[in-house]
């Protein structure tokens, strides 16, 4: 159904847009104009507000940078997408404690947003971010293309040749999962920038992690990718969640329109207004459970002599 699919393709354009992986924007953009023009601006207007947030922040950051370039202690280059929470995808809070240059670009970030736009609140998506990082090996400076998680990971490797998996944990405030994958991306797989002891494919509490100064490379910038563990499965059971929250909230505020406009309804009457009203097919068991809901919300009400009407409640 509709739903569906636009919960599926939010989610998908949302990765092309925050990681520019779209092969055309002018081809973006007719694909949103046809989908404007077979379901209607409704439809489409959350993809639109996800457009929007993209260009606001480019304009951002020209208008940030040039305020960071009029200091002397910037330590890293810093770009920020400012998305509006309820146009994009619903995304997992991570605990990361960054590191101190980033940090400082992040409260300088929030500082001069504040300047531009008064009362709003800003939430940092650490998990969603990336970063390139300039390293020194034996074989010469590479440049690591990495997710802000396994950034600050490499950072902590600037000041310790060693580090037990503990240390990583405590000094990142990572959760097991999460610190376990981004070590295994960066020890374990094609391109490995650290190395485990002991060795294997597996991240265990007592491993202990060396920086590589041996790594070689032909290559100058090298993108190291996170290793995915059953994320589509993942995101397909949010995905489902999502729009079932949303259907609920749907038939909750067609029955509100409804009952406010005709006062008093027959059950049946009811169920055929709400039905075509709704873009997406429902039973009449799942009409039912919001109506017991709505009625425990005092909403609406049942006749005394009649419980098959229902009246609207002021």
């Amino acid at each position: 159904s509709k739903d569906v699919f636009e919960e599926y393709y939010k989610r998908d354009l949302a990765k092309r847009l925050l990681y520019h992986k779209s092969a055309s924007v002018d081809a973006e953009r007719s694909m949103l104009q046809k989908l404007k023009a077979e379901c209607g601006s409704g439809f489409t207007n959350r993809l639109e507000g996800m457009y929007r947030d993209m260009e606001c922040s480019d304009d951002l950051e020209v208008k940030f940078s040039s305020s960071r370039h009029s200091k002397d202690n910037q330590e890293a280059d810093f770009h920020a997408n400012v998305l509006t929470l309820a146009y994009w995808p619903t995304y997992d809070q991570v605990n990361l404690v960054v590191p101190r240059q980033i940090e400082q670009a992040q409260d300088e970030f929030v500082q001069f947003y504040a300047t531009k736009h008064q009362g709003r609140n800003l939430q940092w998506q650490q998990n969603l971010g990336t970063c390139l990082l300039k390293v020194s090996f034996d074989e010469g400076v590479k440049e690591l293309q990495l997710s802000v998680i396994q950034g600050t990971i490499m950072l902590l490797f600037s000041e310790h040749d060693r580090l037990a998996y503990t240390e990583i944990r405590d000094s990142t405030g990572l959760e097991d999962n999460e610190l376990k994958r981004a070590l295994q991306s960066l020890a374990c797989g094609k391109h490995r920038v650290l190395t485990k002891e002991p060795k294997g494919r597996d991240v265990l509490d007592t491993d202990s992690f060396v920086f590589n100064s041996q790594f070689k490379s032909p290559l100058v910038r090298i993108k190291i990718s996170q290793i995915v563990v059953k994320e589509d499965e993942k995101e397909d059971k949010n995905v489902e969640e999502h729009v079932h929250q949303d259907r609920l909230f749907s038939i909750d505020a067609a029955l509100t329109r409804v009952m406010k406009a005709r006062k008093t309804l027959g059950h049946s009457a009811l169920i055929t207004e709400l039905s075509s009203q709704l873009r997406f097919n429902t039973s009449a068991s799942e009409i039912k459970e919001r109506i017991e809901a709505m009625i425990e919300r005092d909403y609406i009400k049942r006749d005394e002599s009649d419980h098959s009407t229902y009246h609207y409640v002021a």
